[in-house]
């Protein structure tokens, strides 16, 4: 059995660009060593994050995460158990969306949703569009 959590929270403005490459380098290092899968995204002041994995240790993740004071204003789009890992070939780690199997990887995940009628796949696929758009 397997879960996904994917949620979206504003940025703590009073970080520096260091404490935002050791926060991505700690998320990877961290979900490397427990098998998590998924990707986090940062834009302007948004992280949107996807996590991926064995049920008892996203919930875990997710607790820290809400603790964390990098975030805030915590919004929770999906906490559901999953047949498969969407993102198993997909880097966590602190990178630019440039390729497209990437891309792929993400269609993937909202046609995913949509086929199971999920409530909010329409609102990740405009979420998703935006962290991608130049505008």
């Amino acid at each position: 059995m397997l879960k996904t959590i994917c949620y979206k929270s504003d940025v703590n403005k009073t970080l520096q660009l260091l404490e935002f490459e050791a926060l991505f380098n700690q998320t990877q290092l961290k979900n490397d060593s427990h098998n998590i899968t998924g990707f986090l995204v940062k834009r302007n002041d948004v992280f949107f994050q996807v996590l991926e994995g064995n049920p008892i240790i996203i919930d875990t993740v997710y607790e820290d995460i809400k603790k964390d004071r990098r975030h805030s204003n915590i919004t929770e789009f999906l906490n559901t158990s999953i047949p498969q890992l969407s993102f198993k070939t997909f880097d966590i780690g602190y990178s630019v969306i440039k390729d497209v199997d990437t891309l792929y990887s993400l269609q993937q995940f909202v046609v995913n949703l949509n086929q199971q009628k999920h409530e909010n796949s329409t609102l990740f696929l405009e979420i998703i569009e935006g962290l991608l758009s130049d505008h």
